[in-house]
């Protein structure tokens, strides 16, 4: 499956070509770069457009050069702890390459605010799926664990081996 993010709507309707009576336009836009490498592109392609993504609207970490999320809903228990088996929220888990971290749309949002929260949102990272388990009683919007374990919210679990 093809996924392409894009900054702005401008962006996204240069992506396709309609012809003067409507039909796509498969010799240009992105078709026309499929077709111009011998990967034509018959199936549907996500397009996510950064500027129209809803972004985190709460603080980052401070000092952070990766500019990480700072978010408060963190799993804890009644005594205020995080649970050890607690790795991370995904979004934050990954490495923004330095050339993209400032990479941003008119709004002045980031990649990690926009696609991947949007992508990602809460999504909490536990070692083993044994840990997600013990974790049940925190999970807000899915967890999955490094193991291969999949919690979706609602009571959704995919379990056992990738």
């Amino acid at each position: 499956m093809l996924v392409v993010a894009c900054k702005t709507h401008d962006g996204l309707k240069a992506l396709l070509t309609y012809g003067k009576k409507g039909p796509m336009n498969k010799i240009s836009g992105l078709h026309g770069v499929g077709a111009s490498i011998g990967r034509p592109l018959d199936d549907r392609c996500l397009v996510i457009c950064l500027e129209k993504l809803r972004p985190y609207a709460g603080e980052f970490i401070a000092d952070d050069p990766q500019r990480r999320l700072a978010i408060r809903r963190k799993p804890r228990y009644v005594n205020e702890e995080t649970p050890p088996v607690f790795l991370g929220f995904a979004v934050n888990m990954i490495n923004i390459d330095t050339a993209n971290l400032y990479c941003v749309t008119r709004t002045g949002h980031g990649l990690r605010e926009t696609l991947f929260y949007g992508l990602f949102s809460q999504l909490q990272v536990y070692k083993t799926s044994a840990d997600m388990m013990e974790a049940l009683p925190f999970i807000i919007d899915g967890d999955i664990s490094v193991d291969g374990g999949i919690i979706k919210s609602g009571g959704i679990f995919s379990l056992g081996k990738m």
